[in-house]
């Protein structure tokens, strides 16, 4: 498997937690050849993520879900959804679970942190501060 950025150890990453319906169009989005990347640290977050039937209300970062958060290195608040690939515009918002941000972001309940690289390799802390209410996908 890729391995994660130098010096985060599995066990200090925090639980994530995700739709049944997230978790498979994730899982398709990265196939399951192994990765490199940010596919690859998609695809290590959704082998640990665990996964919940739909229709729970989750209080997580999912697919379609406006969410505030800080990075570490800022002293800003920025809002981003999270969108399929193809519906990715970083001007408006919308940002790909391909990005370093998406990709880190998913699964985490608001507070909780998360040591994740940025596109450098560079490692940043990232915490959701608000999620607001998904939207079901179309």
């Amino acid at each position: 498997m890729t391995t994660r950025s130098p010096g985060v150890a599995s066990a200090r990453l925090p639980a994530i937690h995700l739709s049944a319906t997230d978790h498979a169009l994730l899982t398709t989005l990265v196939g399951e050849t192994e990765a490199d990347g940010v596919a690859g640290l998609l695809q290590q977050e959704l082998a640990r993520a665990k996964v919940h039937a739909d229709g729970r209300r989750l209080h997580t970062v999912g697919l379609n879900c406006w969410v505030h958060y800080t990075d570490e290195r800022s002293s800003r608040t920025r809002r981003v959804k999270i969108v399929p690939p193809l519906e990715a515009d970083i001007d408006a918002g919308l940002i790909s679970p391909l990005s370093h941000v998406g990709a880190g972001l998913l699964g985490l309940a608001q507070g909780q942190s998360i040591r994740w690289p940025d596109p450098s390799g560079r490692e940043r802390v990232l915490t959701p501060v608000l999620i607001e209410d998904c939207e079901a996908l179309t």
